[in-house]
C-alpha cells in the first residue's frame, strides 16, 4: 500500500503518510489516501473522468491544491475517485491529472468520513532517498 495512516495525530483530524517512487505517484497515493477516507475504494465505480490542470508556486502548495481540488469536487459536483494519474513538470509547480469515478450514491457506496478541508499541520512532500514522501493532515 503506497499510504499508511497515523493514528492520534489530532482528534478531528485523520493524517497519512504517503510514499512513492516519481513525484506523479507521491500524487496519486496522497489522492487516493485521501479518498480512501471518504469512501471505501472497492465501491467507486470508474465510469467518469475528470480532467485536472493545476500551477502552483512550489511542490508543497501544488499537492495542497490538488487534494483540495479533489475535496471542492466532492462537495460541489457529487463525485468520487478511486482512480488517479498525475503528471507533474519536473520543475514541481504544475500539474495535469485525471481522476476516474462516479456521482455519489449512498445506497451504493460505503461511505465513511466526510474530508471538510486540507491543513497545513504536518504538511509536506520531500525527496526520500531514492523516492518521494509526503505527510498529510485532513479535517474530518
Amino acid at each position: 500500500m503506497p499510504y499508511r495512516f497515523l493514528p492520534d495525530v489530532a482528534l478531528a483530524d485523520v493524517a497519512f503518510e504517503a510514499r512513492a517512487d516519481t513525484v506523479g505517484g507521491l500524487f496519486e497515493a496522497c489522492a487516493a489516501a485521501t479518498s480512501d477516507i471518504m469512501v471505501d475504494l472497492g465501491t467507486v465505480e470508474k465510469r467518469t473522468t475528470r480532467r485536472i490542470s493545476l500551477t502552483a508556486p512550489d511542490l508543497d502548495r501544488l499537492l495542497y491544491d490538488f487534494l483540495t481540488e479533489l475535496i471542492v469536487i466532492k462537495d460541489v459536483d457529487s463525485l468520487l475517485f478511486s482512480e488517479f494519474e498525475v503528471e507533474v513538470s519536473p520543475e514541481g509547480t504544475s500539474l495535469k491529472a485525471s481522476a476516474r469515478g462516479e456521482a455519489i450514491d449512498r445506497e451504493k457506496h460505503a461511505l465513511r468520513n466526510d474530508v471538510k478541508a486540507v491543513t497545513m499541520h504536518m504538511f509536506g512532500a520531500r525527496r526520500d532517498g531514492p523516492g518521494w514522501v509526503a505527510t498529510v493532515v485532513l479535517d474530518i
